[in-house]
């Protein structure tokens, strides 16, 4: 129920991860005690609103004003501040990136590091080109309605998108500060940079509250940081989940049987993993009782799969349905934490599945091999763990790394030799997701009420 008195906040949604992490997560649940939420989005429509409200029991408003749009002047300006980022900074993310388009501009790249001057050149123009683009995104008349809610607060769910930037440069203006919230740890190393001028970030661990002040504080910002967790890892944490909830449409599958859950990888990524659900149908052939699930990704295509209808063991689960451009549904946390909570192992290919799975007490491996040995290393899955972000995991979630066929098969067969999971994978991977207990969303809540007042 709202109150007269209660402060109004605004919040920027532009992204379906962001649902999942600031709504399905109870998140905007908790703010919703506190404030009065009015949310402006490019994904949501009022209907989406109404459902997610009855849902999560919520009291969302969604504004009928359209998130602002960027020139494509500006985002091919963004792209050439990203590789000044990556160059000024020195990140393997941005380097490998640029490899993955051209060897003789990744020459380039490492042939310049090489030079002090032009190390120093490439941060003058970074920060020139931010302070370009924070000013041109700076609109002051823009949405002038917008204004009118006296907002005490605008909070950026996805502070690495110029859309968003552009809303809180211009409601900064009219003294509306601005809670930026750094949703995933790659973020601040494979995104670019954040264009506008944060007052408080919200930040998952220590590691990507020091990598914030390395780069912002070089960049001219000196923004409160709060480390507050991972507000949808919450979810593994509080009570075991329905144990048929992921197995909606798939044929009763016996409590003893052992399940291995693949979670195939972005498709921008990995144009094609058929070939690992062909060894791990390999793997199963000798096994007797083993079945496979896998989940695709929200933007993999299920049409890539069609080739495996009708083998018995295996199994295929769209979380967002059959369309890859579709909303998360509301229960996607559930369904996931079923799936983890009922698996005997996760296979991924470099993604946060390891620490799902870790956070879920569920051993995990991680594929670092291609479908065949011949494949260069710009294209390669082993690229993947060089990127900057992996390269901060402690080197015990470093060891499920496979790098063949013969070593995924020796794993699985160790981890479903050996039944139940060792105890302590939910504190070894403490350090990275911050909480093993279901504070999150009360510690980010926290921060936000603490630094509005």
């Amino acid at each position: 129920m709202e109150r007269a008195d209660q402060k109004h906040i605004l919040v920027l949604i532009t992204n379906p991860f962001a649902i999942i992490n600031v709504i399905h997560s109870g998140l905007m649940a908790e703010l919703s005690g506190h404030y009065r939420v009015s949310v402006m989005s490019d994904l949501l429509t009022a209907e989406d609103i109404k459902r997610l409200n009855e849902h999560f029991r919520l009291n969302m408003a969604l504004l009928p004003t359209s998130v602002p749009t960027v020139s494509k002047p500006l985002k091919w300006l963004r792209t050439i501040q990203m590789l000044l980022f990556g160059h000024y900074f020195n990140l393997d993310t941005i380097r490998i990136k640029l490899l993955e388009r051209s060897q003789v501009a990744h020459w380039l790249f490492c042939i310049s590091r090489k030079s002090p001057s032009l190390i120093l050149l490439s941060g003058s123009l970074l920060i020139f080109i931010r302070n370009w683009l924070i000013r041109s995104t700076t609109l002051p008349d823009l949405h002038a309605s917008v204004v009118e809610h006296s907002f005490q607060a605008v909070i950026s769910t996805s502070p690495l998108d110029l859309r968003e930037n552009a809303m809180a440069n211009s409601l900064r203006v009219h003294g509306i500060p601005c809670i930026s919230i750094v949703i995933s740890w790659d973020n601040l190393t494979s995104k670019g940079v954040i264009n506008a001028k944060s007052d408080m970030v919200l930040v998952w661990n220590n590691l990507i509250a020091l990598e914030y002040d390395r780069f912002y504080t070089a960049l001219g910002d000196h923004a409160l940081v709060h480390i507050a967790g991972i507000p949808r890892f919450d979810v593994y944490f509080q009570k075991q989940p329905s144990r048929n909830h992921h197995l909606t449409g798939i044929p009763e599958i016996s409590p003893r049987t052992p399940i291995i859950l693949f979670a195939t990888g972005a498709i921008k990524h990995h144009a094609c993993q058929n070939y690992l659900i062909c060894d791990l149908l390999k793997y199963a052939q000798n096994r007797s009782g083993v079945v496979i699930l896998v989940r695709c990704h929200p933007g993999d295509d299920p049409r890539r799969y069609d080739r495996f209808i009708g083998i018995k063991n295996v199994h295929f689960f769209h979380p967002f349905g059959r369309h890859p451009n579709q909303l998360p549904p509301v229960d996607f946390l559930e369904t996931l934490h079923s799936q983890l909570a009922r698996c005997a192992v996760c296979v991924q290919v470099a993604s946060t599945m390891l620490l799902d799975a870790f956070a879920c007490n569920k051993p995990c491996i991680s594929i670092a091999y291609d479908a065949h040995s011949s494949v260069h290393y710009a294209q390669s899955m082993k690229r993947f763990y060089d990127y900057s972000h992996q390269q901060l995991l402690p080197a015990c979630l470093k060891e499920p790394l496979v790098y063949s066929r013969r070593e995924l098969f020796e794993k699985l067969d160790k981890i479903l030799a050996d039944g139940d999971a060792p105890d302590n994978l939910g504190s070894v991977v403490e350090p990275v997701i911050h909480h093993a207990t279901p504070d999150s969303v009360s510690l980010a809540t926290q921060c936000i009420r603490e630094w509005l007042g």
